[in-house]
């Protein structure tokens, strides 16, 4: 598990994760501070295709102290984020594609993110753990949606806050007063959507009550895709063990004996679209300590060393065609739709763009039996269509 502390250089690996993020950032924070959120703007602004949402508070006195930028926020609207208010709200928490995630202490400023003494635990690359604070995330959202317009930031309430904001902070200055304001916006819920969201996240991630033994097992990297005119022995190599070997950057623990992977090559579609492809199936062997690439796999093949870990097939079969002819992933969303995944099922809402985004950067997802139900027979009409190639 990469899960390190963070007590300083927040900032810098705040901009490390954000220059990997490809489609989705969320934020919460009570404090946004005008500096951070000026970068932050800028980025997205060169950067369309992020969806940004961030939650955040809505107090005057926060902007009078000096403690939250209304102006911060302001850039971040034009630039294209969505803001929306909370009310008590204390989290802090980033999500970075659904695959990294920084909790702590720090506040979306520069205090927090450069000057303060603060503590951060980063959890990169840990994909499982992410999608627990990415329900986080959406459950305090879909609240805070249910009560309406008021707890969405728009541009009418920036532009009549800035005017009390200013006028208020000259007459605090001038005169020398320490100013307390009671006016606040955002939505206001009756209880916390969870006790505790360290307690939330690391509690239940191994949890097994929504296990189904049905994954989707990617081959390739968004950086290297397999050409779509590829079929799977090109891909592979001809020799057994290779064909019947699929391998992890880490330990697939999750991964049991006869558990079902959908073979998925981050590749190209018919019409050279670069998307995941399904091309076929796999019961596996299971995963166990002895499955590590050892030295002298690691001196012939040399790609190992980033896929160390192993699981070997005992049955399954792929389309005996190029790569292109297989089933697109976003066949799988548009057909089943957050029903694909076993932590999506008690979301209300959940929209294509975080469906598409989810596989980003994971070696395999589980899903659920609808979505095993849907492969299997797109795969049979191939299977009968092109013929098929044994594995295990």
């Amino acid at each position: 598990m990469s899960v390190s502390l963070i007590a300083h250089d927040l900032m810098n690996q705040f901009e490390d994760l954000l220059n990997q993020t490809e489609t989705t950032l969320n934020i919460v924070s009570p404090f946004i501070g005008y500096q951070t959120a000026q970068c932050l703007a800028e980025w997205l602004t060169n950067n369309p295709d992020v969806e940004c949402t961030i939650i955040t508070r809505f107090y005057r006195e926060d902007f009078i102290e000096g403690v939250s930028s209304i102006y911060g926020l302001e850039g971040l609207l034009e630039a294209g984020a969505k803001l929306y208010a909370l009310v008590d709200l204390h989290t802090k928490l980033y999500s970075f594609d659904a695959v990294s995630t920084i909790i702590g202490s720090a506040n979306f400023t520069k205090g927090g993110f450069v000057s303060n003494h603060e503590l951060c635990v980063l959890m990169e690359d840990e994909p499982e753990i992410a999608e627990k604070a990415n329900e986080y995330f959406y459950d305090l959202l879909e609240k805070i949606q249910s009560c309406g317009t008021e707890g969405i930031v728009t541009s009418t309430w920036i532009e009549e806050e800035k005017k009390y904001v200013a006028q208020l902070a000259a007459n605090q200055r001038t005169k020398g007063v320490v100013y307390s304001n009671e006016f606040k916006k955002g939505a206001i819920l009756k209880k916390i959507v969870r006790p505790d969201l360290f307690e939330s996240i690391l509690e239940h991630t191994d949890e097994t009550e929504d296990r189904t033994g049905i994954w989707l097992k990617f081959e390739g990297t968004g950086e290297d895709r397999v050409p779509g005119d590829y079929d799977y022995k090109h891909m592979k190599g001809s020799t057994s063990e290779l064909l019947n070997t699929t391998y992890f950057p880490r330990r697939p623990s999750g991964i049991a004996k006869g558990d079902t992977l959908f073979i998925t090559l981050v590749s190209y579609d018919e019409h050279n679209r670069p998307t995941p492809m399904i091309i076929g199936y796999a019961q596996t062997a299971g995963f166990n300590s002895k499955n590590i690439v050892d030295k002298d796999e690691l001196k012939e093949d040399y790609w190992k060393g980033r896929f160390p870990y192993y699981v070997v097939f005992s049955d399954g079969k792929v389309i005996d065609a190029p790569i292109k002819n297989g089933i697109p992933l976003v066949d799988l969303y548009n057909s089943v739709g957050k029903a694909t995944f076993p932590m999506l099922r008690k979301r209300t809402t959940v929209n294509q763009r975080q469906l598409q985004s989810m596989h980003y950067r994971r070696s395999h997802m589980q899903i659920t039996q609808e979505a095993y139900t849907f492969l299997m027979d797109e795969l049979n009409k191939r299977f009968t269509k092109y013929g098929e190639m044994p594995l295990g």
